[in-house]
């Protein structure tokens, strides 16, 4: 018995599976055939007659195929920006007329308004899968162009914002009154291209033919007779249209202007409140540091700006000083072995300023005992958060040194965001102008606004003003900063072999440290830098691969030719070294955390 289930009763329940999941798809693809939907009108014609008075009759005819779905309603949209207004709305379907109400109940019709255009809506029946005849009958109010040349109508017969297709479309326009063929001039316009003519029926009537007209597709007929057939006078539109040049014409005055005004004001107040002060001669090199400011200070003055090279440069200050030192010690890894980075604290600062203070209590904490060792590692992720605070006390200190008048990071956002606010007002001429029809002249608002914003950025940007003491500071610095970049034009490296420790926090602060590093390559016997020591595996400070003891020069580190022998090949190793090092630091500083969980 179960033999014959198995061959016989579990196939056909298969069998009977299979075909409801045929029969399921099956109604699926019928019920979305059934759902979907679209329109394709076969014609739209219109009939359009010239009245005496000016007003122009227009009967459109739409033959509409509806596929699929329902539909119970269609309209039309008709833009007023050449026509005062539009009456006498009629629908018709199969000789039954349309009435207007307020609903969507079949064989009524509603009007509306908006963005300037005026919309009909019909509705009737629900339908699926049929083609019906609509005759849609409207006037329109002084849409006539009236001109002594001759008066004319240009019509957007179809329009360009719908998505269905429009097969093809006859156009009859009965005129105000019998011309000669040569005294009517026609034209067909598709998408702005001006195509063919009309014909002349007679001697009262033209017929424009075209189509097919894709989704999309703008199709605009025009006509012109003689002038004084119709009673009427140039319509609103028509004046404005003709002011039209002269409108934009204004509007483009107002935006030069505007634009002119702007940047001239910025470069004035600039000149006048932003430059530095006139000082006396300065040289243009200097072979020593004009004065005792703090590598730090000296970066912030010299380019306005608390930024890392500043950070970094008060490191190198502050281990020069001697308050804490640099050790790089080479230790096991899961394969070979890696460079770990510290720094120890060596004696504290009795009076540090606040920025130093600042940097040494980010590294180290509130107070730090001489031999603490702080891993850069351990620092990821946290230091960042001080760096706001040691650029805080950078521009507090450069005021209080009375370099500055006020911090030049607030003189900076001041003037940025007045920079972006005062363009914003010349931006906003856009819709004035584009309302007023002056588009290429609200186009030109936006991009001059885009381009003068490009101006003044930089120029908001150079608003910070030194006192007159910072500035011949700054230019003092900046000739010390030359001395530094063409040293060798001045004197040989080896007779300035001890300048490279002393001159390294400034080189940093200026942004040229390893410019500063690689200049020193070629000198030998070259010392090491006493607070940047390097440890191997099992040995102490100073011991090198190669198997014997590098002698601890003056202050505890090995010279370079020492280390030369041992732990680094040459002088370029030791350069590459050291500014990996400092690079990895300034990295490490500004590291903030790239995800959080909870």
């Amino acid at each position: 018995m179960r033999t014959i289930l198995r061959k016989t009763l579990l196939p056909l329940m298969a069998l009977m599976a299979l075909a409801a999941i045929v029969g399921a798809g099956g109604q699926r693809r019928a019920w979305a055939a059934s759902h979907a939907k679209s329109v394709d009108v076969l014609r739209r014609d219109g009939d359009i007659t010239i009245l005496p008075n000016g007003d122009v009759r227009v009967v459109e005819t739409w033959e509409v195929q509806f596929i699929g779905g329902t539909f119970h309603y269609a309209f039309r949209e008709i833009p007023l920006n050449h026509v005062e207004n539009i009456t006498d709305w009629g629908v018709a379907e199969g000789g039954r007329q349309y009435v207007q109400g307020g609903s969507s109940q079949p064989y009524t019709f509603t009007l509306s308004s908006g963005n300037g255009a005026r919309r009909i809506t019909w509705y009737f029946p629900q339908v699926s899968n049929e083609t019906h005849t609509f005759t849609l009958s409207y006037t329109l109010k002084q849409a006539l162009w009236i001109d002594d040349a001759g008066d004319q109508f240009f019509w957007k017969f179809i329009e360009s914002d719908r998505s269905y297709p429009i097969e093809y479309a006859t156009v009859t326009v009965h005129l105000p009154g019998e011309f000669n063929p040569s005294d009517v001039v026609t034209a067909t316009y598709r998408n702005a291209e001006e195509g063919p003519g009309a014909q002349m029926l007679n001697r009262g009537t033209v017929r424009f033919q075209g189509g097919p007209f894709p989704g999309g597709t703008e199709w605009e007929i025009r006509v012109q007779w003689p002038h004084g057939f119709v009673a009427a006078s140039p319509p609103p539109w028509q004046r404005q249209m003709e002011l039209q040049p002269w409108i934009t014409l204004g509007w483009w005055v107002i935006v030069l202007l505007s634009t002119l005004a702007i940047a001239g004001g910025a470069f004035g107040l600039w000149y006048t409140r932003g430059r530095d002060p006139e000082i006396g001669a300065i040289p243009k090199v200097l072979p020593a540091p004009p004065s005792k400011l703090p590598a730090g200070l000296v970066g912030t003055l010299i380019d306005e700006r608390a930024d890392m090279d500043d950070v970094m440069g008060t490191l190198l200050d502050l281990a020069r000083r001697g308050f804490l030192r640099i050790e790089v010690e080479r230790v096991p890894a899961f394969i070979g072995t890696k460079e770990e980075t510290y720094f120890v604290a060596q004696q504290w600062p009795e009076h540090p300023l606040p920025f130093e203070r600042e940097l040494l209590k980010g590294i180290f904490g509130s107070v730090a005992t001489p031999g603490e060792r702080v891993s850069l590692e351990s620092l990821k992720n946290n230091f960042y958060t001080h760096i706001p605070h040691i650029k805080e006390k950078l521009y507090e200190a450069v005021v209080a040194a009375k370099l500055f008048p006020t911090r030049p990071d607030r003189t900076r956002q001041r003037y940025v965001f007045f920079s972006i606010l005062v363009d914003g007002v010349l931006a906003l001429l856009y819709f004035p102008a584009s309302w007023m029809g002056a588009h290429s002249a609200a186009m030109g608002a936006l991009v001059l606004s885009g381009l003068l914003l490009l101006v003044l950025l930089p120029l908001a940007n150079a608003m910070p003003r030194k006192t007159r003491k910072g500035a011949v500071e700054a230019a003092k610095w900046q000739a010390f900063k030359r001395y530094l970049e063409t040293l060798e034009r001045h004197t040989s490296l080896e007779q300035a072999r001890d300048l490279f420790e002393k001159y390294l926090p400034y080189a940093t602060a200026f942004g040229i440290s390893k410019t500063w590093v690689r200049k020193f390559e070629r000198v030998s016997n070259m010392p090491m830098p006493s607070w940047y020591w390097y440890r191997t595996p099992g040995m102490p400070v100073g011991r090198a691969r190669g198997g014997h003891m590098a002698a601890p020069a003056q202050g505890g580190a090995p010279s370079l030719d020492q280390m030369a022998s041992g732990a680094f090949t040459s002088f370029s190793d030791m350069a590459d070294n050291l500014i990996h090092t400092l690079n990895e630091a300034s990295s490490t500083f500004t590291s903030q955390p790239s995800s959080s969980s909870g």
